[in-house]
């Protein structure tokens, strides 16, 4: 019986989980601003494609132009942005939040020095994209570069 149970237990620990790829990156979009993905955002709440939206979005390169306002990102491991002109009403509220690459939050501090508000050139990728009906849409750019910043 022993013999049984040890001959199971090496069978299912030589058994290997399926080797699972990573997800393939989608084509590069020719236009791929903060106000393409607000239109196609709002597409998906009329026609409930979510999905596809997210199939097309994560893991797009996006240069950006957003606004940083100190007290949404006071460090690397906190720092939102307002991807549109603040203005009222909004109409689209998500605020990215930036995942840096290392050494560029530096070089957002020397641009913006202690300005409540600071103008930035990004570069990242989109590295998640949370939208549905019942939500608001949130959004994640990581490996961000600082191409430039203006306090």
């Amino acid at each position: 019986m022993r013999a049984a149970i040890a001959i199971a237990l090496c069978a299912a620990c030589s058994q290997r989980a399926p080797h699972q790829a990573p997800a393939p990156k989608p084509a590069p979009l020719a236009h791929a601003s903060q106000g393409d993905l607000a239109r196609e955002v709002d597409d998906a709440d009329r026609h409930g494609t979510y999905g596809e939206l997210r199939a097309r979005w994560v893991g797009q390169s996006l240069h950006w132009t957003v606004t940083r306002q100190r007290q949404l990102c006071l460090s690397p491991e906190a720092c939102h942005v307002a991807a549109f002109p603040i203005q009222r009403p909004a109409t689209h509220g998500w605020m990215p939040a930036l995942v840096f690459a290392p050494g560029e939050f530096a070089k957002l501090e020397a641009g913006c020095g202690a300005a409540a508000q600071c103008q930035l050139e990004i570069e990242g990728t989109l590295g998640e994209l949370a939208a549905s009906a019942e939500l608001p849409t949130s959004l994640v750019v990581r490996d961000v570069r600082v191409i430039a910043a203006r306090g």
